[in-house]
């Protein structure tokens, strides 16, 4: 085998395994995701008044807002 051939076949198979190791990054962005899955993922968050921070627990109330909002469809309405 020369020396070119050999140069051939590695680059042959770094491109090979290349290609074969990110095509399981692709993603179809054409089919918009299910809203519940995001109620599948996030729950309400609990938190100890008592021990938590008042930054902790404005972040869990506010994440346990957009849970009621997205999950149960009780937003607020928008101040107009």
């Amino acid at each position: 085998m020369r020396l070119t051939d050999r140069s051939n076949l590695v680059k042959l198979l770094s491109l090979s395994l290349i290609l074969s190791a990110t095509s399981g990054c692709v993603t179809d962005l054409t089919d918009p995701a299910p809203i519940n899955s995001y109620c599948e993922i996030a729950k309400p968050i609990s938190y100890d008044s008592t021990k938590d921070t008042a930054e902790t627990i404005k972040l869990i109330e506010q994440h346990n807002s957009k849970f009621v909002c997205v999950c149960e469809g009780d937003c607020p309405s928008k101040m107009e």
